[in-house]
């Protein structure tokens, strides 16, 4: 046979019912590997190619174990003895592949091996055949082919996984659903802090004795609404609104924001400068001659009864005896009270 460089390849090669079933059972690598031999084939000078030779064709993806197979099992070679030939001549006149050889008996009643299907199967075996060539191929032929099975378990275990999480989200209602939901609905309703602290301006009797301890009691009485309008500033400066979650907290933060001094002095600061240039429509502080302490009244030290009228001047001082005020400036002020 002459020694081509090229060879006829029919535009209708895979519609060969060989070829087909090649395809069908190995896919595009079992038709790319006969390809591969059928070009090697072609450039040796009698078109023949020993069993022996696969071992230098052994290239990645063209394993010889692999080869051998497309060799022996799809009726597309004619094997003597230990060489091999193509059935098809692809440089012969006819006009398609089904016409340029009559039917051949199979190939794989000339030997003795039956090859596997398995792809990684037949991957373990050219790796082994790549280490010891000398070893006998129809033992490592009988390896059992599990990748199907791995790969069918996987997909099931997967279905399985998946069949889990969405019962994982599966909710019961408990039995216990009832008793929150009364307990949602024994709470109060939420209110806004603004609104929280609006309602300040309400409770008169609390506001009066905030107003009294305050140290100005006269201009935050007069000045209530402009004082809650200024705490509203300072809640939000300082991100406290989470925390006035009732009208108990309203009432002691504002409470603490009208003594401590810090504060206490920038809302007193605030309030009068609101009063800049408007004339005052009350009289003085009553309480101004006197001093706060821990929430008690005092004047230079001393307590004061809490039944006491304001202290008149800075020169009074409290007289157990007629209970009442003795100043240098005043007559005495008598105390409503009577034992």
């Amino acid at each position: 046979m002459k020694k081509f460089a090229w060879f006829k390849h029919p535009n209708d090669l895979s519609n060969d019912k060989r070829l087909s079933a090649l395809i069908d059972h190995e896919g595009g690598r079992g038709y790319g590997t006969y390809l591969y031999i059928i070009e090697t084939l072609y450039i040796q000078p009698d078109g023949k190619l020993s069993f022996q030779q696969l071992n230098t064709m052994n290239r990645k993806g063209f394993g010889k174990a692999y080869m051998e197979k497309i060799i022996r099992n799809y009726k597309l070679f004619v094997i003597k003895g230990k060489e091999f030939e193509s059935t098809i001549n692809y440089n012969s006149p006819a006009k398609n592949s089904s016409e340029t050889t009559p039917e051949l008996p199979d190939n794989s009643q000339e030997t003795d091996k039956e090859l596997p299907n398995n792809l990684e199967t037949l991957e373990e075996i050219e790796e082994v055949e790549n280490n010891d060539n000398n070893q006998n191929i129809s033992n490592e032929y009988r390896k059992p082919a599990l990748a199907h099975v791995r790969e069918d378990k996987s997909r099931e275990d997967e279905s399985r996984e998946d069949e889990n999480r969405k019962n994982d989200f599966v909710v019961e209602k408990s039995d216990d659903d009832g008793e929150v939901q009364a307990a949602q609905n024994a709470m109060p309703p939420f209110r806004p802090w603004r609104e929280l602290i609006d309602s300040l301006a309400q409770d008169s009797e609390w506001k009066d004795r905030v107003c009294m301890t305050s140290g100005f009691s006269s201009l935050l009485s007069r000045r209530f609404k402009e004082a809650l309008e200024i705490f509203k500033d300072h809640v939000l400066l300082h991100g406290k609104e989470k925390s006035i979650d009732s009208p108990e907290e309203a009432r002691n933060y504002f409470n603490n924001y009208t003594k401590e001094q810090r504060t206490s002095q920038a809302l007193h600061a605030a309030l009068l400068a609101l009063d800049v240039g408007q004339p005052s429509a009350t009289p003085p502080d009553p309480h101004r001659y006197e001093q706060l302490v821990n929430g008690r009244r005092t004047y230079l030290g001393c307590p004061i009864p809490d039944d006491a009228p304001p202290r008149p001047d800075a020169t009074a001082f409290w007289n157990e005896a007629t209970h009442s005020w003795s100043s240098q400036n005043t007559t005495p002020k008598h105390s409503e009270h009577h034992t």
